[in-house]
């Protein structure tokens, strides 16, 4: 029986954090997730980061709200570049895309076109792992930072027993993929970061809409508590869990 990180104890090595950055601000989990540092860490400067910053609700912190496109690497740099408040000690990337108007998951293999898979690739891995690349020299390198990316247990490959869902499930195996490698580049040199991948369960936003009526009664999450829940797996961390995947209850999978 696999071992939630919450049954071990808190990170011998966590600090209070001063700064956290959240990328996707204005998403039901990223928004909530503010929210929740708002209330824990009142004392932390919050750097959100949203397509459209206007629609970023006000905070008691201090904030840096910042616009950025995740399909454009040039955007990504320029709007961690404006970050003025020196390294940043947590960081959640709470971007994500399974459908929108032009695309839907795919039921069969019959459905695929290559515009819907480069769409999702470009969302789900190209754009994390760019703003990785960029926030990653940001980090506080003084004590051990970490880095949160949303990713999906339907990325894992091992765990795949339905089929289906192709451009989705695919561009989170990528992910996952990219974020051990970070891990193992990280780790050759000695930096003290964290990065992992998190699987938020199935919470009542945008994303999980049009398959609410698919999930079981008591299942379906309010964005708080799974925001309260991956603030707190965060915490548990220890440096031999960078580059893993883990569940909103702690709980470690295989990609």
């Amino acid at each position: 029986m696999k071992e939630s990180v919450f049954s071990r104890g808190k990170g011998v090595a966590f600090k209070i954090p001063k700064t956290v950055l959240v990328a996707g601000a204005t998403g039901g989990i990223g928004k909530a997730l503010t929210e929740v540092v708002s209330k824990q860490y009142p004392d932390a400067t919050l750097i959100r980061l949203a397509r459209d910053p206007t629609h970023l609700v006000e905070l008691k912190n201090p904030t840096i709200d910042l616009q950025f496109d995740l399909l454009k690497e040039s955007s990504i740099s320029q709007a961690i570049d404006q970050i003025t408040t020196g390294s940043v000690d947590l960081a959640f990337i709470a971007t994500g895309f399974l459908h929108d108007q032009h695309y839907k998951p795919e039921k069969t293999y019959k459905s695929l076109t290559a515009d819907h898979l480069l769409h999702a690739y470009q969302l789900n891995a190209i754009g994390p792992a760019l703003i990785c690349k960029h926030l990653v020299p940001r980090m506080n390198n003084q004590h051990i930072s970490r880095i949160g990316i949303l990713s999906a247990r339907v990325g894992s490959i091992s765990d795949n027993r339905l089929g289906g869902w192709h451009a989705y499930r695919s561009s989170k195996a990528v992910l996952n993929m990219l974020i051990k490698n970070y891990a193992i580049e990280l780790g050759y040199k000695r930096r003290q970061l964290i990065i992992v991948g998190l699987q938020p369960g199935t919470t009542d936003t945008q994303l999980s809409a049009p398959f609410q009526a698919n999930v079981p009664d008591g299942q379906l999450q309010t964005t708080q508590y799974t925001a309260d829940q991956l603030l707190k797996v965060m915490a548990y961390l220890k440096m031999e869990d960078s580059g893993r995947l883990f569940d909103f209850l702690g709980l470690p999978f295989e990609p």
